[in-house]
């Protein structure tokens, strides 16, 4: 009998988190297919940012900045008006193009190596903290959260973003297609993700009196294969297989044809046009 296998994104594993995410590239595989296809003409950063109505003089801490998604952005309103932002991840290599252009830009971002679970700051320095699509991924979420409301000022918010529980379902339902059709083992996570669109605002409220939700569509629509591979071979999903050494050569090598093949054919279904749909959610805690 085959081990049921577990190929899942929102790992609690660090060195897993570094692996994945040691360089830029799979987040920027992910982002380019947003961009391009999004259902959307005004993207999640440009949106979300502007919610935030900031003044540029504040500063602020980006928790998992990763390649910069937030962190540029935000830094450019911070340039010249008196802000600073810090931009930390536990893979420090998933920094560095986000560091090349703040320094092009000379923005006021200073990029460091950090754990969320052990911020490497004093009490009560920062205007804004934010935590965007990396707070399932801790350990132990409480003492992150911890540690983010000690890092705040008394007036400070924590802008924190997820994904919904239902996920990206017609990727999904590609995926586990794909890996029925190998006979790839693959077992259906039954467990909820620790911080989602649907209990996000009662995990906040556990540490901040006052929780704000808003919410966004945040899918895509092809007519074509090859942007939804792309957006797939970037996932855990993917790559979970791809590096078992437990499945074949000859398995592997099959996983990316399949999935496009069955694209293919769900694109036809739907009478040419696909959308993947992505509905994530943001919060605003305030002390």
């Amino acid at each position: 009998m085959q081990e049921i296998r577990n190929y899942y994104e929102g790992s609690h594993d660090k060195d897993a988190i570094r692996s994945i995410y040691g360089t830029e590239q799979n987040l920027k595989a992910k982002y380019e297919v947003l961009e391009t296809y999004g259902l959307r003409k005004e993207t999640f950063e440009e949106w979300l940012i502007g919610k935030l109505k900031l003044t540029g003089s504040e500063l602020v801490l980006d928790v998992g900045a990763g390649n910069g998604r937030f962190s540029l952005p935000v830094g450019r309103m911070l340039k010249g008006s008196g802000g600073f932002l810090a931009a930390c991840d536990l893979a420090e290599g998933v920094m560095i193009p986000s560091r090349v252009q703040a320094e092009k830009e000379s923005l006021p971002i200073l990029h460091m190596q950090a754990d969320a679970e052990n911020l490497p700051f004093l009490s009560e320095q920062f205007d804004l903290v934010m935590a965007n699509h990396m707070l399932y991924h801790l350990p132990n979420l409480n003492r992150g959260l911890a540690e983010m409301g000690r890092v705040l000022k008394q007036s400070g918010r924590l802008l924190a973003t997820t994904n919904s529980e239902k996920g990206m379902p017609e990727l999904f339902g590609l995926h586990l297609n794909t890996m029925d059709r190998l006979g790839i083992p693959f077992g259906v996570k039954e467990e909820l993700i620790a911080f989602s669109l649907e209990n996000g605002e009662q995990t906040l409220s556990k540490h901040f009196k006052q929780v704000e939700s808003w919410t966004y569509e945040a899918g895509f629509m092809v007519k074509e294969p090859e942007p939804v591979f792309q957006y797939y071979a970037a996932t855990q999903l993917y790559q979970g297989p791809m590096n078992d050494d437990n499945l074949s050569k000859e398995v592997r090598d099959a996983i990316a044809p399949c999935f496009i093949q069955l694209t293919e054919e769900l694109i036809r279904e739907k009478g040419g046009e696909l959308v993947i749909s992505k509905p994530v959610g943001a919060f605003v805690g305030k002390i």
